[in-house]
């Protein structure tokens, strides 16, 4: 099989960028505002100065850490049908953004804050959709007290998609109760380890600073046995180097430090290399998508890979409000531009993923698809080259009667979305646009897909566990 493959960096520049990364490690070290991450590193034998909340991390640290981590992941979900497993061979793709605060009403058209029905809504539209993968808790329920958001938005997400779920925990505290909500759907402490059900996006900030609830959470997970994906948000000529070299010695930088934190809290911790680093515009300072973003991303996965660490990356969605062009062609060349990636969020988020479309959901499961038979390349058999085929065809033939033909056009795919009739059909069929016919497709999947419900007794115990979450959590507040 044929693949398609997107490289650009050679070993050695591979190995400057690594070794860069080790020196800033050692030398200028990393932020670390958690006492309990750093007495993890002082034992492994990393230089502490506590009064600074400061790590230099030698050469031999990352090296062992490195040597400690899975080569390949494997994410289980509620429905063992939906496991995906990350060995660096193919490409995963899942939903965009963490508790994106605003929705576009597939219904109305209208830009408002999201609801936890609109999430329960949205994972079973991502449930349905065959290029989602897993997902992302992407929609935050504005309608839920703060301090029972998390807790609750992870429910809700479970409760309505039997795929793999990937969130974050803000503290080592709200890390726990997520590991307990999982332990009871998975069945038990050691199922869970065996079959993790959910991962952990605990971001670095960059430059090279880890702040005390994310690490300490990251830490609670990787005791679990959770996988957890360290994706920095670099952001090139303000928290990371103007150049795109020295912006992925940040990136390096700050997944070996998270990496050495997870082995030598639990040695064989699964950890994700990750950025969804992006490039800033000079005149304003605001984050922008781009082709060097893209490139980020690709360089990033052959560095992850040189490693031997599974990879996500975002595709950076479209920094259009709107289902117009731009979201369309912003989407298809972010996905097609980071390729090779292990895991590939970003589906269905606009506005620089501030902003969430149904309708773009189904849409980019349909570019996925297109960036699928890209991806995979062609066959070249004996079969596939067909020369007894053109023999018996000959000139000026056709192959459309064939055994041949009807054993393969179904490989040439057919869209589910997009338009390919003459314009008079189109025309016939009421000359509908994508976002119309994929505001129909919303609607459908919503009025006839259900996700197979959690069972009964382990629903009653979850109830129980958010009841004592929220009891601590408003003892807290007060």
């Amino acid at each position: 099989m044929s693949k398609a493959r997107l490289s650009f960096l050679s070993r050695d520049e591979i190995e400057d960028i690594h070794n860069a990364s080790l020196e800033v490690l050692e030398n200028t070290g990393i932020k670390v505002m958690s006492k309990t991450a750093l007495d993890i590193l002082r034992e492994a034998g990393a230089k502490i100065d506590y009064g600074k909340n400061l790590a230099t991390i030698p050469r031999n640290l990352v090296e062992e850490a490195l040597k400690r981590a899975p080569k390949t992941i494997k994410y289980c979900a509620r429905n063992p049908e939906y496991d995906v497993l990350l060995g660096k061979k193919e490409t995963h793709f899942i939903t965009g953004g963490l508790d994106i605060p605003f929705i576009r009403d597939w219904e109305t058209g209208e830009h408002r804050f999201s609801t936890n029905e609109d999430l329960a809504c949205w994972m079973r539209i991502a449930d349905y959709l065959d290029n989602i993968h897993f997902v992302w808790v992407t929609l935050a329920a504005g309608d839920v007290p703060p301090q029972m958001r998390t807790l609750t938005q992870l429910v809700t997400t479970l409760s309505n998609t039997e795929k793999h779920v990937e969130y974050e925990a803000h503290s080592a505290r709200e890390a726990q109760y997520m590991i307990e909500i999982a332990i009871a759907i998975a069945g038990g402490k050691e199922e869970l380890r065996k079959r993790p059900i959910i991962s952990a996006v605990q971001s670095p900030v960059s430059p090279l600073t880890f702040e005390e609830g994310s690490i300490e959470a990251a830490i609670e997970f990787a005791k679990a046995g959770i996988p957890v994906v360290y994706m920095d948000m670099p952001l090139a000529i303000e928290t990371s180097p103007a150049t795109l070299a020295g912006t992925l010695v940040i990136i390096s930088c700050e997944n070996l430090a998270g990496l050495v934190i997870s082995e030598f809290a639990s040695p064989g911790a699964p950890v994700v290399y990750s950025t969804a680093a992006c490039t800033a515009d000079p005149s304003s300072g605001a984050a922008v998508e781009s082709s060097e973003a893209n490139l980020l991303n690709l360089a990033s996965v052959q560095i992850a890979h040189y490693y031997g660490l599974p990879c996500e990356v975002t595709a950076h969605g479209s920094m259009s409000k709107a289902l117009d062009m731009q979201a369309g062609y912003e989407m298809a060349m972010g996905l097609n531009q980071s390729l090779g990636a292990d895991i590939i969020c970003g589906l269905g988020a606009l506005d620089s993923g501030l902003y969430a479309s149904p309708e773009k959901l189904v849409i980019d499961n349909e570019i996925v698809d297109r960036t699928f038979k890209f991806a995979g390349g062609l066959e070249v058999n004996d079969d596939t080259l067909a020369v007894d085929i053109i023999h018996k065809v000959g000139p000026g033939g056709i192959f459309l009667g064939e055994k041949h033909t009807l054993r393969h056009y179904k490989e040439l795919g057919v869209p589910q979305l997009s338009d390919r009739d003459s314009f008079e059909t189109w025309e016939k069929k009421g000359s509908k646009s994508i976002d119309e016919v994929a505001k129909e497709k919303v609607k459908e999947i919503l009025a006839t897909h259900k996700p197979a419900p959690i069972a009964e007794e382990v629903q009653g115990e979850i109830c129980q566990i958010l009841k004592r979450a929220e009891a601590e959590f408003l003892k807290e507040e007060s």
